[in-house]
């Protein structure tokens, strides 16, 4: 999830979609959630103004710490077809600040993610997608999606070389990923676009924790906006001894003796809930995208479903009331960063 950080310099770079409406609906939703926090009980005025549609949860790689990838995601895989994003996407459009195109799997595998876009920004809605890279092949495909009306675009790159990168991207091909990154950012030059703003993703890990330095000169040669250092998540203790870095200030994770957890006190509080909601490819709603697999689907947004059904009912009520009672008993928020500190270790501006 984009961390919330982000969203007022969103707001500010794309000031456009700061209508009355949607300032309105900001403010009631953020005192509903002060007033949750309160009584501790859900309250809720206002509908969210970020939306997380996933447009496909299949994916091309085999990330060992990916359900999508590594085999272990249950749920049914599809692509989510167009006349439902435009259903779930215009019913929210007029209170939206931000819409992020991706959750599970490669969003570039659905052919229609550069309509959507489209879409969006003929609404006035910003749009960010993140992406493995591996389909951003022609200067036509490059061309495209900076004409799509896109706000920023996340390429995720998690090692400086051949080696290192295929730690982690299992059946990735590195020199591929280079070309697709020189390609979007030579279009954008170009076209002469100011957006979207391009921004160059590196998880740190054990394999590629000393190549930080590497990664800023590559982020500044490529002439990328932004580089962004994030913290990886693990979900067993092999993959902590396998992926985290030794170096534990690039770790979200306190190492100990019994195990890694997450740093910090889970607080009965989540943000999230109030602020935005994710749609997966089939409809299904979900808390967040830490709900990988759907376990708490909240409703569906398939076969005439009207979403504010969704947001006011039973389901997203009785989960946000057990968050406010008790976090922690929730297992997918027992290794969440929503709150805590670490999920990313530096999000940073690239210079010229």
């Amino acid at each position: 999830m984009l961390p919330l950080r982000l969203l007022p310099e969103a707001i500010s770079r794309y000031y456009r979609v700061a209508t009355p409406r949607r300032v309105t609906n900001a403010a009631k939703v953020g005192l509903s959630y002060a007033l949750s926090n309160v009584l501790k009980r859900d309250i809720r005025m206002g509908r969210p103004f970020m939306l997380m549609v996933e447009p496909t949860n299949h994916c091309n790689l085999k990330c060992p710490l990916c359900p999508s990838g590594n085999g272990e995601m249950t749920r049914p895989r599809g692509h989510m077809e167009l006349e439902h994003f435009k259903k779930v996407f215009d019913d929210l459009a007029d209170d939206l600040l931000l819409c992020l195109l991706w959750n599970q799997g490669e969003p570039f595998l659905n052919p229609n993610l550069t309509k959507m876009i489209r879409h969006a920004a003929d609404r006035n809605v910003p749009t960010i997608t993140s992406t493995n890279v591996h389909y951003i092949r022609t200067a036509a495909e490059a061309e495209d999606i900076i004409q799509s009306g896109l706000s920023e675009l996340i390429l995720c790159l998690d090692g400086v070389d051949p080696d290192t990168y295929v730690k982690y991207r299992v059946g990735g091909d590195f020199d591929r990923v280079v070309q697709g990154i020189e390609l979007v950012a030579e279009a954008k030059r170009r076209l002469q676009a100011s957006t979207p703003r391009i921004h160059l993703q590196f998880i740190l890990m054990k394999q590629n924790e000393g190549q930080v330095d590497a990664a800023r000169q590559m982020a500044r040669d490529f002439g990328v906006d932004r580089l962004s250092l994030k913290t990886a998540q693990v979900y067993t203790e092999e993959d902590a001894q396998i992926f985290l870095p030794t170096d534990e200030s690039k770790s979200r994770y306190d190492y100990a003796e019994d195990g890694v957890k997450t740093k910090g006190t889970i607080k009965n509080t989540c943000r999230h809930l109030w602020y935005s909601t994710v749609v997966n490819w089939d409809g299904a709603v979900s808390p967040c995208c830490f709900d990988k697999d759907v376990h708490y689907g909240l409703g569906d947004t398939s076969n005439g479903h009207v979403f504010d059904e969704v947001w006011e009912g039973e389901r997203y009520t009785q989960f946000r009331n057990d968050i406010l009672k008790d976090r922690s008993a929730v297992p997918i928020c027992n290794n969440c960063s929503e709150g805590l500190k670490g999920m990313f270790y530096d999000i940073e501006e690239v210079a010229p």
